[in-house]
């Protein structure tokens, strides 16, 4: 067989408005996505009836919860078919259970208990979980098309990071009227009212007017080819094996984050800013790194990504604690979000890859299983960092409030800097030598369309003999 020509920008090209409108559904979820784990707790904590130890303890059931319910809706959303198709009706009923629950969830009452919160943070992951896996399944559907697929993983990335920068807009943008960043429930009570209505309206309008996508499946899956399937793709486990080890360094790093920047560096008052430029430079450098990886690739830029984002904190050892390293710590945090853009971008193009060949390989599409997948793998990897990271800085005598110094300090810095940099750089190098590259996935889709053209032909054909 002749080596094939890598297709053209234009061929398979999703026009971008229908992009536009199909990534727009991501922004309102990314808005809350963030501070549901980061600072709804200690809000509920100050502002109701609830205290940490019961917001503790049902976040963790419904995040369990959540994540076997991904590998369900996955599964469901690749068997059940409907004239408009697989992926549409469960991201509709997902945005609507979801608008209802962020409009309750982040505008509680002063009376609200743990059954408040309890109600709507499971009813949030339902539709969560409805919502999400069939959602970025849609995405490998809509092009299969090696740099089209990084297309589109740039347009998803780019309004989910705007989405969770929007949030810290908010609260720096009420600093004329409050003087203060701080989270205030009039604050949390606009940002869920508004994700509220968009969130529906933008699941209706991608339902209307985005593609399906091309059908090229033989025949609908089965539990039992399910678990064969995946048990025997070993493209599929070399992937989760580098997403799960850069999830857990991740967690351990996101742990800490914020004891680092505000404790550490005492910066507790610029955190919002420094949070904003984050995501504001990591919206902005997105488009370049679709360049790149049209030009090198996916794993390669992504490889390269993780590797120098894990060894970028070591220059945190040459900013002196204070008010003058805010300066420092901007210039740090954006050139980390300029190469975090690329590690987000990769292992979301590179999954639909994988699905096609599995498609190849059984004839099956399983797009929602596989995203399924590194959904839970994602939620069980983080978290396992973040039961790694605060435990951790914990036995070198962290206390909160008293001063980092001695042994504090040295656990501080293995969980910001030394942990994350071991999974970081293990990770990209499983990374940087994956099989797939953009040749060998232009065989594969290929051949999915030759056998999906000789199918459509021989289904014609019995017809006509009918």
């Amino acid at each position: 067989m002749s080596t094939p020509t890598i297709p053209t920008e234009a061929e398979g090209r999703v026009p971008t408005g229908s992009l536009l409108l199909y990534s727009l559904v991501i922004f309102p979820i990314a808005l809350v996505n963030l501070p549901l784990n980061m600072v709804l707790p200690a809000f509920y904590a100050r502002n109701t009836t609830v205290t940490l130890a019961a917001i503790g303890a049902v976040s963790f059931i419904a995040r369990v919860f959540d994540a076997f319910a991904d590998p369900v809706v996955g599964y469901l959303s690749d068997r059940l078919d409907s004239r408009w198709g697989k992926r549409k009706p469960w991201v509709l009923s997902g945005a609507f259970v979801c608008a209802v629950a962020i409009l309750f969830l982040f505008s509680p009452p002063h009376s609200a208990g743990i059954a408040y919160y309890t109600l709507f943070c499971f009813m949030f992951y339902v539709g969560y979980a409805l919502c999400d896996v069939p959602f970025k399944a849609w995405g490998t559907e809509l092009s299969r098309h090696y740099s089209e697929r990084s297309r589109i993983a740039i347009f998803s990335t780019l309004f989910s990071v705007a989405g969770a920068g929007g949030f810290w807009f908010a609260l720096v943008a009420q600093v004329p009227f409050t003087h203060s960043t701080e989270i205030n429930p009039a604050i949390f009570r606009a940002i869920a009212i508004g994700t509220a209505v968009m969130l529906p309206l933008t699941a209706i309008l991608a339902s209307m007017l985005v593609p399906r996508g091309e059908p090229v499946a033989d025949h609908t899956a089965t539990l039992k080819d399910m678990v064969s399937a995946v048990r025997n793709n070993r493209l599929l486990w070399r992937f989760c094996a580098l997403v799960g080890l850069w999830n857990v360094g991740n967690g351990i790093f996101t742990s800490v984050f914020f004891i680092f920047i505000t404790e550490y560096f005492k910066l507790g008052p610029q955190f919002a800013f420094l949070m904003l430029a984050y995501f504001f430079v990591q919206v902005s450098v997105l488009p370049l790194w679709l360049k790149v990886i049209r030009r090198f690739g996916k794993h390669r830029p992504g490889a390269i990504s993780w590797a120098v984002g894990a060894v970028l904190p070591f220059t945190v050892l040459l900013i002196e604690p204070g008010p003058s390293a805010f300066w420092p710590a901007m210039a740090l945090t954006c050139v980390s979000a300029l190469l975090a853009a690329g590690g987000q971008v990769a292992p979301l193009a590179m999954l639909g890859d994988i699905v096609d060949y599995d498609i190849l390989r059984t004839g099956v599409n399983r797009a929602g299983t596989y995203y399924a997948i590194k959904n839970v793998l994602l939620k069980l990897c983080m978290g396992a960092g973040m039961g790694i990271g605060l435990p951790l800085i914990s036995w070198f005598g962290y206390k909160y409030g008293q001063p980092i110094e001695g042994m504090a300090k040295a656990g501080i810095l293995l969980a910001y800097l030394v942990l994350p940099c071991i999974f970081g750089l293990a990770a990209a190098a499983l990374t940087w030598n994956f099989p797939l590259d953009a040749r060998r996935h232009e065989i594969v889709r290929r051949r999915i369309e030759q056998r999906a053209h000789r199918a459509a032909a021989a289904q014609a054909a019995h017809s006509v003999a009918a």
